[in-house]
């Protein structure tokens, strides 16, 4: 009985009558929060795609790059379309082509990059007889060594075999756009047709973005927070997607001890104070 009554005290779902989850990190795609961000980048991307040239996305820690991302591939239909998704890390050019590969389901022993760049083109040009346009992503871009970027093009250089050239979306943070301009990285600038600087939410946005969480997300009341509440989460937030998911559910947390069922500002305050202080 106390381990029941514990859960229940603990529970936003039950206690506010949600159907599921509000602010969580794996919202389906169906069910986004579509941003203008998120259309002008898909629009960018599907342009870049169709000039078989690379877009770049560019944005703070917790802006909603990948949830961008996310958005922007799901776009491209299966049945004609081959999304290649790589992370980005601290390894060498040797490393990404291998990444590469098993991505395409090849699986080899060598690291003679002529070799393995001729695998990955093989591979590639298997796709593209099976109908289907490759596409290769590549997330947390600024991770990479400044040398990579020198060598990145070859994964989709033209061959006399197969003259069209593989489009790439690069995602990164800050740190990426100094990399891009690097001397090393001029092979890849020359093939970047367009980007997109993510910026914070506006305080409309954060608003209509907290009211979908709450409604089309969670099916609960989209007033549950009250207005100085919605306005006190863009201020704490700073306008940054992830930040906003950590204010509300600490915030809903903090009503719901005080027995309350609908969120103040106060409980933005408090919910917006560092743990550590």
């Amino acid at each position: 009985m106390r381990m029941a009554s514990t859960e229940r005290a603990t529970d936003i779902r039950n206690y506010y009558g949600f159907k599921n989850y509000p602010f969580a990190a794996d919202v389906r795609v169906e069910d986004m929060y579509k941003l203008k961000s998120m259309m002008e980048i898909s629009e960018g991307i599907e342009f870049a795609m169709q000039q078989s040239m690379y877009f770049a996305i560019i944005g703070d820690v917790g802006s909603g790059k990948t949830t961008a991302l996310r958005y922007s591939m799901s776009r491209f239909p299966s049945k004609r379309y081959a999304v290649i998704n790589l992370v980005g890390g601290d390894y060498s050019f040797i490393e990404m082509m291998r990444h590469t590969m098993a991505c395409l389901g090849i699986f080899t022993r060598t690291t003679q990059q002529t070799v393995m760049l001729r695998s990955i083109y093989e591979g590639l040009g298997a796709l593209r007889e099976d109908g289907k346009t490759p596409i290769l992503c590549l997330d947390e871009a600024h991770l990479l060594k400044i040398d990579v970027y020198s060598q990145l093009h070859l994964l989709s250089q033209q061959s006399h075999q197969q003259p069209k050239v593989l489009p790439m979306v690069i995602c990164g943070q800050e740190g990426l756009f100094e990399k891009l301009n690097n001397y090393q990285a001029r092979p890849i600038m020359s093939r970047i047709l367009n980007g997109y600087n993510l910026k914070s939410l506006s305080q409309d946005e954060c608003i209509g973005y907290v009211q979908h969480q709450l409604s089309t997300i969670a099916g609960g009341d989209p007033d549950l927070f009250e207005q100085t509440a919605l306005i006190a989460v863009t201020q704490a937030s700073g306008g940054l997607p992830r930040r906003v998911n950590a204010v509300c559910l600490k915030a809903l947390k903090g009503a719901m001890d005080c027995g309350r069922r609908s969120v103040t500002a106060e409980d933005i305050r408090l919910a917006s104070k560092d743990w550590w202080q």
